[in-house]
């Protein structure tokens, strides 16, 4: 089974995959980054761009062009195929579509899971792409760039354009969509499918639809859908992991190689960084490798965002699901939140540590 750390916005940055990779190991397969906004003026935003330099990359990614994945938001093949092409350019072998982001801003601009809405619009927006990555077509890019685009991309010979893998959901309100969606899915050649097991008006709450999932990925297989399936969904124990194995794949003995083979995890990952190891059988997380994590992530936090405060909330954004391994911790928890400086935030840290029972 491969683990994934999910496309989290302003999470998954590259400060996080480098300093998550050196503390924590080889233990994830795949890093995916924020999405990229594949916008019509042909433009990455300069922090985009920024996190998807290749230069960003720490060395402990030996290939990163695999172990790391932009995730790109488009509305439509043009705008996706554009930057699908940057990508590649950059040396990423592969790259996600979004098709599950729930944030109304990017739902009512028809992109994300705005586009499970419109099966025949998203069914044409894929027939697109894939004929495209299938010929080396080149579509997309300004008039006027247009010569020097084709000069950059003749260097790639016939490889124009990275792999795409999809990550959508059940449905945008009902999970009885995912039928048709997975026939739509089914038609293309997909290198990876990410199943988050929620529709979009679930956002990121209750509990995911095992049952649902399943069903899903049955009619895509009998669609006659090749790609390798990953699923998306709460996976944040041992416990939690079991029993979706166990809805998924009862005659498989549990391991879920027959139906699925990778698990994309988000917040479990943010609440236990050691997660996937012990999935794989391994150590539990252990308070010293925490606190070294999180220094870690200040400083590297620090070089990446201005002044002390901005990185402290940042940190916070942490702290908002590493706190269930403190016991009786408010107090502690509120001096953090207070902090102003660099000095008082890693004070307050120290305090957690020393005073809370760590579970």
């Amino acid at each position: 089974m491969n683990y994934y750390y999910a496309p989290m916005e302003g999470i998954t940055l590259y400060p996080l995959r480098n300093v998550h990779r050196e503390v924590f190991g080889a233990g994830v397969d795949k890093y995916y980054t924020p999405f990229l906004t594949a916008a019509s003026t042909f433009h990455f935003k300069n922090r985009e761009k920024k996190d998807v330099l290749p230069e960003k990359n720490s060395p402990l990614f030996e290939d990163y062009g695999t172990q790391i994945e932009p995730q790109i938001m488009a509305g439509n093949a043009e705008n996706f195929l554009w930057a699908a092409r940057e990508m590649k350019k950059l040396g990423y072998k592969s790259v996600n579509l979004n098709l599950g982001c729930p944030a109304p801003t990017v739902v009512n601009r028809h992109k994300g899971a705005g586009l499970l809405q419109d099966m025949e619009y998203l069914d044409k927006m894929l027939a697109e792409i894939f004929e495209a990555v299938q010929e080396g077509a080149i579509v997309g890019g300004k008039p006027y760039n247009k010569r020097r685009d084709e000069e950059k991309l003749a260097e790639l010979g016939s490889d124009v354009y990275p792999e795409v893998s999809l990550k959508t959901r059940l449905g945008f309100s009902d999970p009885k969509e995912a039928d048709a969606l997975m026939r739509v899915y089914a038609k293309y050649p997909v290198k990876e499918l990410t199943i988050h097991a929620r529709v979009r008006e679930d956002y990121y709450a209750g509990t995911p639809c095992l049952e649902d999932f399943k069903h899903a990925l049955q009619i895509y297989r009998e669609s006659g859908g090749q790609a390798s399936v990953c699923y998306n969904g709460n996976v944040d124990s041992t416990d939690s992991l079991q029993k979706l194995l166990e809805v998924i794949a009862p005659d498989n003995d549990a391991n879920g190689s027959e139906s699925i083979s990778s698990i994309m995890i988000g917040r479990g990952l943010l609440a236990n960084p050691a997660l996937v190891r012990e999935l794989k059988g391994g150590e539990k997380l252990q308070p010293e490798e925490l606190k070294k994590y999180l220094r870690k992530l200040y400083d590297a936090y620090a070089e990446y965002i201005p002044e002390d405060r901005n990185v402290i909330f940042k940190m916070l954004e942490h702290w908002a699901f590493l706190h269930v391994h403190f016991k009786a911790s408010d107090k502690c928890l509120k001096n953090i939140r207070k902090s102003r400086s660099k000095d008082e935030y890693q004070a307050a840290v120290n305090r957690i540590f020393a005073e809370c029972e760590f579970v």
